[in-house]
């Protein structure tokens, strides 16, 4: 395995101090992917309309795709004994910034529309990482804090339960490290989830990459050009819930295609970096300038996604620089055995909670209606 080549980076004190850095390669391609994939997602909340297979829902594809590539590759080197790091790791690269954009998004929405029970019940879905099991749409955009500005929230309750159901799999079920079992696991997730598939994919793709080096040979590549091209045009064709298997196949190609070993750089880094905080505030610019363009008679302006978008760009940036980059300087500072097993556990407790309560807001909370100007469009 080569060890994490980005060490000759400024960041290189925060890259060694952290034995997980060694556990995967390094690929510059995906810094880049990451913040094209953010892209793809505000532009098309913005209105931007992009080729008929490329949407924000592909866009989130990919990215599952990419975290079960990567953190696959993570639990197929990490031990028993390892766990409280991974934790660790995972809560203070994702929990900082997502608790921080849900304290900005319902508290906005607490000033500008008061505070009601879907404002609570979508407040304990995101917290307790349980959004998408119990969210349905269309319904549940219009029952969203601020006309669903947070609805890309429920991708991180997928995130994190496959953070905390992955370790369960891979190192307390006998030959969970194996192809066979996540061959096993990857079909039943594109029957029975939407959402799954692409991960289970990524998982798969990354013990293949273990046991046989894929992303190294170049017939592998020639055919994950092939698997992208034909699921884009499956994509563009009207083949209604089967297009998430299509989905999932070009997803899980476009990680394999990128997965090119070498020397991170540092546009790379930012822009990497950037994207998280990117997809999970970019409301923000997309609340002004949809306020502003309201107000001055532009809504339908040709240009008003770009503007939008950029508007996010620059209202991400001192997000990043004050508390991603921050996040991830002084993490190893912090980390103590004690502190990842907490971590662990309060985890898996939020999400028994969210279970509990999600189960008992959907069965006998109200629910939301449609507005009647939208009827129409959704039907």
């Amino acid at each position: 395995m080569q060890v994490n080549p980005t060490v000759t980076l400024p960041d290189k004190e925060v890259i060694l101090l952290n034995p997980e850095a060694e556990k995967v390669q390094s690929y510059p391609w995906f810094d880049w992917l990451r913040f094209v994939l953010a892209s793809v997602v505000v532009l098309d909340h913005a209105g931007f309309k992009f080729a008929p297979f490329l949407t924000g829902n592909l866009a989130v594809s990919v990215f599952f795709a990419l975290s079960g590539w990567l953190i696959g590759g993570i639990l197929l080197r990490t031990e028993t004994q390892e766990l409280p790091r991974f934790f660790f790791n995972r809560a203070t690269r994702i929990w900082i910034p997502y608790f921080l954009a849900i304290i900005f998004l319902y508290g906005a929405a607490a000033l500008r529309e008061g505070v009601n029970f879907f404002w609570l019940k979508y407040l304990v879905m995101d917290v307790t990482f349980t959004h998408q099991l119990f969210a349905i749409f269309p319904i549940a955009q219009f029952e969203m804090p601020l006309q669903g500005s947070g609805n890309q929230f429920w991708s991180l309750s997928v995130e994190e339960q496959f953070y905390l159901l992955s370790p369960l799999v891979m190192l307390f079920i006998p030959k969970g490290k194996t192809l066979l079992l996540w061959l096993l696991i990857g079909m039943g997730t594109l029957l029975l989830s939407k959402h799954c598939g692409p991960i289970a994919l990524g998982v798969i793709a990354s013990i293949m990459q273990r046991d046989f080096a894929i992303a190294q040979k170049p017939w592998v590549r020639l055919l994950a050009l092939i698997l992208i091209a034909g699921s884009a045009l499956a994509l563009s064709m009207p083949f209604g819930d089967k297009s998430r298997y299509f989905e999932s196949f070009l997803s899980v190609a476009v990680v394999v295609l990128l997965a090119v070993p070498g020397e991170r750089n540092k546009l790379g880094l930012f822009l990497g970096g950037l994207s998280f905080p990117l997809y999970l505030n970019h409301w923000l610019g997309l609340v002004l300038m949809h306020s502003l363009a309201k107000y001055a008679g532009l809504l339908e302006f040709p240009g008003l996604p770009f503007i939008t978008y950029l508007t996010a760009v620059v209202f991400t940036i001192p997000i990043f620089w004050l508390v991603d980059r921050q996040v991830l300087k002084r993490r190893n500072d912090w980390f103590s055995e004690k502190i990842g097993q907490g971590l662990g556990l309060v985890a898996y407790v939020m999400v028994i909670i969210g279970l509990i309560l999600g189960i008992l807001m959907h069965q006998y909370g109200p629910r939301g209606v449609v507005p009647p100007e939208f009827s129409e469009r959704i039907n």
